[in-house]
């Protein structure tokens, strides 16, 4: 083979071999299932060779280009074969998972990835430029040029400038509202109600600089008040300085409270990453639910910023409450903490009050026992559950109609099958109906037939990238009316049930 075939060949099996192992980032953490299967390692082992693989076809382009022995034709002939395992890997990754699940492994791979670029990046300047002809070095030495003025102009005057990425969501939590919004920049964002009165995002009195904020203020401060947010971007936060920039606002509106009585609720359950036309999701109701399961994990701020803030300010114009509970995906992934200080929900489990109507609402957790392979050694559940169920069992019998709202059916997993010990609690709150998701169906499930001797509606799924099955439920006077949809208005499921009023 002549030198200038060789050459090419091999910097295109190169490139190839970088790019897979790049995807690997990704597919090695989203794919921890085939560990399982075939054995405890296996998708790092795979990784493992084809980045090593990787750096031989650096080595093998440079012998192209120095025409030493440094090229050899057997080892090139491995290389190519390796090469294309990677390919094969990831195609396969990708049709098991679906194309829908793409920016999820972007997201999966955020730590590792730069780091493994910079290293690819150390081979190619101290062994591949250097024997380069002077042309070529030339034409690199302007790309990465002009790629760290762009890197700086993009630092300095960030593309899209400063902006809300959507209208605030207010999120009921028992004790009063928490109004969150989010900007894609770093800032330092406040409230300004109809009074005058403005509230900063603060913690212990400093200010708090993020993308994400939240502000708690009283049922009465809010309910049928106009109220606006704003935003001061934090271009840089030091300990002797620092330095504020643009501010911006919006006027949201008047906040509507839900009617106590007669009125519509709509759920949205079990996402997970789906981008449907949220201000058609039931956007006629006047309180929205979200069950969990937002997102498959939360791996960067993205995670919930898109899945949850986003799409709870579209669905509710942010004048409309919005009930919000954990799923199991919501606690699986590195960001977690950060959507919880986010959120700023002093608890994760709580109970509010609609007219007559008493809503429970709990964290299911997790599906599977702390010690599942898939977490881990994350997880540690057993404290967390033993403290919800004490609190349900210190919770008085309310007068009422009583409803459970909760991500799991089962409330959260139990590895005997058998019920929890926060059910019977439940029951003797005389709670007859949970509003849940979980296990991507619509249905509703009878008492005599659900493990925790409590009836359940299983309120839909994600159904495609841009498809969504929801469900949309009228109250009145106990009568309880749950009708089941996608987004493109078709009807799934339907329920009527009365509920008892304890008196």
């Amino acid at each position: 083979m002549k030198q200038k075939n060789r050459i090419l060949f091999t910097s295109l099996f190169t490139v190839l071999s970088v790019l897979t192992t790049l995807c690997f980032c990704g597919f090695r953490i989203g794919f921890v299932f085939v560990d399982h299967v075939v054995f405890d390692g296996f998708c790092y082992l795979l990784w493992s060779i084809l980045i090593l693989n990787t750096i031989t076809l650096f080595f093998q382009l440079r012998g192209s280009i120095c025409d030493d022995k440094l090229y050899n034709k057997k080892l090139f002939i491995v290389n190519i074969l390796v090469a294309f395992l990677g390919v094969v890997c990831c195609v396969a990754f990708l049709i098991v998972g679906g194309k829908e699940e793409i920016l999820n492994y972007v997201y999966m791979s955020v730590e590792v990835l730069p780091y493994l670029a910079l290293f690819y990046a150390f081979i190619f300047f101290t062994a591949i430029l250097p024997v380069c002809r002077k042309a070529l070095q030339k034409i690199t030495a302007v790309i990465i040029s002009a790629a760290m003025v762009v890197s700086a102009v993009i630092i300095i005057y960030p593309v899209g400038g400063f902006n809300f990425d959507g209208m605030p969501a207010v999120f009921d939590t028992g004790d009063g509202y928490h109004i969150v919004f989010s900007t894609n920049r770093k800032s330092v964002g406040y409230i300004k109600l109809s009074n005058g009165e403005q509230i900063w995002d603060n913690y212990a009195g400093r200010k708090e600089s993020s993308r994400v904020h939240s502000v708690k203020v009283s049922y009465d401060e809010l309910n049928n008040q106009e109220y606006s947010i704003g935003a001061v971007r934090a271009v840089e936060d030091i300990a002797y300085g620092g330095h504020l920039g643009k501010e911006i606002t919006r006027t949201v509106g008047t906040f509507m409270p839900c009617p106590a009585d007669d009125f519509d609720m709509t759920c949205i359950t079990d996402n997970h990453g789906c981008k449907p036309e949220w201000e058609k999701v039931g956007s006629d109701a006047d309180i929205f639910v979200f069950l969990g399961d937002i997102a498959n994990g939360l791996y960067t701020y993205n995670s919930f910023i898109d899945n949850l803030v986003v799409p709870a300010g579209k669905v509710s114009g942010g004048v409309k409450p919005i009930i919000y509970t954990f799923g199991n995906h919501d606690h699986r992934g590195s960001k977690v903490p950060d959507l919880i200080s986010a959120l700023d929900f002093e608890e994760l489990y709580y109970r509010l009050y609609v007219g007559n109507y008493v809503f429970t609402v709990l964290d299911s957790g997790e599906d599977k026992e702390d010690e599942n392979y898939e977490y881990a050694g994350y997880d540690d559940y057993a404290e967390y559950f033993a403290g919800q169920t004490q609190w349900v069992q210190s919770l008085q019998r309310e007068n009422g109609y009583n409803v459970l709202i909760t991500h799991s059916p089962s409330i959260f997993f139990e590895p005997d099958e058998k019920p929890s010990p926060v059910c019977e609690p439940l029951r003797n709150l005389g709670i007859e109906l949970t509003i849940c998701g979980h296990v991507h169906t619509t249905e509703f499930v009878s008492a005599e037939n659900s493990i925790t001797g409590i009836s359940y509606y299983i309120c839909g799924a994600k159904s495609d990238v841009h498809e969504l099955n929801y469900t949309k439920i009228h109250f009145n006077q106990g009568f309880v009316d749950i009708r089941s949809e996608n987004t493109q208005g078709e009807v799934l499921c339907e329920q009527q049930l009365q509920l008892t009023e304890i008196k």
